[in-house]
């Protein structure tokens, strides 16, 4: 059987919308934002190359009507990548969304998983990728460079359009997120995946301190009051699809880490929570990152992160580690941690 172009093609596009996509969730700071653009002008990128794709489908179902399992799986992966599509134009175009529950960018990203794991079930039961003439794939590399084109027209296009009419996708970040509450002090309360907000007493907790520092620290919220000097706006991006800016008072952890005298060998901290999760950055950061025990002139809720939450501007919300009991100086880089959390 001769094998068709437009399988090369989007099998590609599919594996640079994984790669676009996870970089999409750690993308917070503004120079990252071609990141997104590239998702973006590669999810119309599909669109077009899926007329091809379709009318391919058609032919074939004409030919040889018989349903098989591996013809159902295909039609079921056609079903996930246009809801995947669909979810992801519609949240961008039209404001937010929920459903169920869950914003509709998530649902994107979940149909978008179940678009993979199928992808990669149809590519093997097949071997479409055994059996690429050369000559086919040097035609189909050109094919998927105008293709690829296509969709950067439409991606900005499409920008031209929600900004000349007002649309509330003109009005999202690069990241995809809608604003809420800013300067308010109220937002959402969510947590990252399977991680569980804790009861904590203020009485009993203590901030620890250690790893490669001289002089190891224990604080209570008494002993850390007279440190929470600063207060600065930073904005708070979530994967959920939304962001906001809010005025956070509390310690800087540069404070912290002078008090506790940092080893020569350090190259990176850890910053837990008291549920165990974790995330870890650059030493050279420590002077932008921010442990707040206020928002908005109020103390934090519980669900919001008391007694103590990390704010790290031009990071995606995961990384903004809520309920702070422990900061570990590692003699290890911060590259040594999975980019994203796996709890």
């Amino acid at each position: 059987m001769r094998y068709p172009w437009a399988n090369n093609v989007l099998l590609i596009l599919l594996i640079a919308q994984l790669v676009s996509g996870v970089g999409a969730l750690l993308a917070g700071a503004e120079r990252l934002q071609w990141v997104i653009w590239l998702h973006v002008a590669g999810a119309y990128a599909i669109v077009v190359v899926m007329v091809w794709k379709l009318a391919l489908v058609a032919h074939t179902m004409r030919r040889r009507p018989r349903l098989t399992i591996s013809r159902v799986s295909f039609l079921w992966l056609m079903v996930l990548l246009i809801g995947a599509l669909a979810t992801g134009f519609y949240w961008s175009h039209s404001g937010p969304h929920y459903l169920g529950g869950f914003s509709l960018l998530t649902v994107h990203g979940y149909l978008a998983i179940a678009t993979l794991l199928l992808s990669i079930w149809h590519i093997v039961a097949k071997r479409f990728v055994f059996r690429i003439p050369a000559a086919r794939n040097r035609r189909a590399f050109l094919r998927l460079g105008a293709i690829g084109l296509a969709g950067v027209l439409f991606w900005r296009a499409e920008r031209s359009v929600q900004a000349m009419f007002a649309l509330p996708g003109a009005q999202r970040r690069f990241t995809g997120s809608y604003e809420t509450g800013s300067f308010t002090g109220r937002f959402p309360q969510v947590i990252w995946l399977f991680d569980r907000p804790p009861f904590i007493d203020p009485a009993h907790w203590r901030l620890e301190i250690d790893g490669a520092v001289a002089r190891p620290l224990r604080l209570s919220l008494d002993e850390l009051a007279p440190l929470a000097r600063v207060t600065q706006a930073a904005l708070l991006d979530c994967t959920g699809g939304w962001y906001t800016t809010q005025e956070w008072s509390g310690v800087s952890l540069a404070t912290l880490l002078e008090l506790a005298g940092v080893r020569d060998e350090a190259r990176s901290i850890t910053i837990e929570s008291a549920t165990g999760y974790a995330r870890r950055f650059d030493l050279d950061e420590a002077g932008k990152l921010l442990l707040a025990t206020h928002v908005a002139g109020r103390t934090l809720d519980p669900g919001h992160g008391f007694p103590l939450r990390l704010v790290a501007p031009d990071r995606r919300g995961f990384e903004w580690v809520k309920w702070v009991a422990r900061i570990e100086v590692n003699t290890t880089g911060a590259h040594l941690q999975s980019p994203l959390p796996l709890q």
